[in-house]
């Protein structure tokens, strides 16, 4: 069988799926629902002339060529009884599929050509609009078995051309590759909230989402604006990125009990009209503007809870002696990101501007 498996919220693609196919069937389990191909007509005159057509660039085409010649030669059996020999070749087959595979015959797999719908195709499959320390970031995960296939991808962000053009100095993306030895996965990255605007933001506008990772896409070009653009460092900007950062990718879920809810209209427009004590110049980069709007706009006591119990009758100072007190190191920025928004900070720590 050939199967897609997603979640139960992505049922309208798998029905795409199979109303562009006309075969297949759809069945829920849990929270996936499934797409399945079973009947080896199908399988030999819809799937497999797609699937040579429009390659798979990663090892899963390995498997595909040995579905593909277990399938046939299954099929094209002259008997409706396969002899011993010819189950173990099969199984032998089978065996070796997926995971588990050893050996991988890379020389198979046809060179990758990297075009902007089927990298559309694999961020909604593979990569992550997400937050850290209400930062954005934009990642792509592989296991290590198909690290050319994120070189090929890194390589194609590298030469994006710039889209936002008032500014002058943003570089093209830099992209940063991390490793995981636990989980044998490795990352691509890009952080720089220049290089995310002015290249990869205007890119995937353009881009015909298909998933829910759409949502996921557009909430967070809300935050990416937010900091390039320094709402983010209001009080009002940082709640906003909050409640995004909630919503988006696991917290959107139907299935997730603490299902969060995604900002109105009318809450994101408040935090766009208000007015900034800075102005954006064509040769200052995302920095340069947040450290013009620091200079400006300073909170000038900073309350802890710890559990929601105040941490000292007197206020801190500054971030650098709040983030000594609870025991982090006193360059960390989570306190500075988080002031007023509610986050928790290693799961007992909340900071405020005010009393609350």
């Amino acid at each position: 069988m050939f199967r897609i498996r997603l979640h139960k919220d992505d049922l309208n693609i798998l029905q795409k799926i199979q109303e562009i196919l006309g075969v297949g069937r759809i069945t829920m389990n849990g929270n996936s629902c499934l797409f399945t191909i079973t009947n080896v007509k199908d399988l030999r005159t819809v799937l497999f002339p797609l699937l040579d057509k429009y390659h798979l660039y990663s090892v899963k085409w390995l498997d595909y060529l040995d579905f593909k010649k277990a399938v046939l030669f299954l099929s094209e059996s002259n008997s409706t009884r396969v002899s011993v020999s010819q189950l173990d070749w099969v199984k032998n087959i089978i065996n070796d599929m997926n995971t588990g595979r050893t050996e991988y015959n890379c020389s198979l797999i046809p060179d990758i050509a990297v075009n902007p719908y089927w990298l559309l195709g694999f961020v909604e499959a593979e990569g992550t609009f997400g937050f850290k320390n209400l930062s954005p970031y934009f990642q792509v995960g592989q296991h290590v078995k198909n690290l050319f296939v994120l070189e090929a991808i890194a390589s194609y962000f590298k030469s994006t051309p710039k889209s936002f053009k008032f500014s002058l100095r943003s570089g093209a993306p830099t992209v940063i590759n991390s490793f995981n030895k636990n989980t044998s996965v490795s990352v691509i990255s890009i952080l720089s909230i220049d290089a995310l605007y002015d290249y990869l933001l205007f890119f995937f506008l353009n881009m015909p989402f298909q998933s829910r990772k759409g949502v996921d896409f557009y909430f967070w070009c809300i935050v990416l604006h937010l900091h390039k653009l320094v709402y983010f460092y209001f009080k009002e900007g940082r709640s906003l990125t909050y409640a995004i950062s909630q919503y988006v990718n696991s917290g959107r879920y139907s299935t997730n009990p603490n299902q969060a809810q995604a900002p109105s209209l009318t809450e994101i427009n408040q935090v766009l009209n208000l007015s900034l004590p800075v102005t954006l110049k064509p040769d200052m980069l995302h920095i340069d503007l947040a450290k013009a709007f620091a200079s400006k706009v300073k909170p000038r006591s900073i309350w802890v809870y710890d559990n929601g119990e105040l941490l000292t009758e007197n206020p801190f100072s500054s971030f650098v002696h709040a983030m000594e007190a609870i025991g982090y190191s006193k360059s960390s920025i989570a306190g500075r990101r988080s002031i007023d928004t509610g986050k928790i900070i290693g799961g007992r720590y909340t900071f405020y501007s005010k009393p609350q």
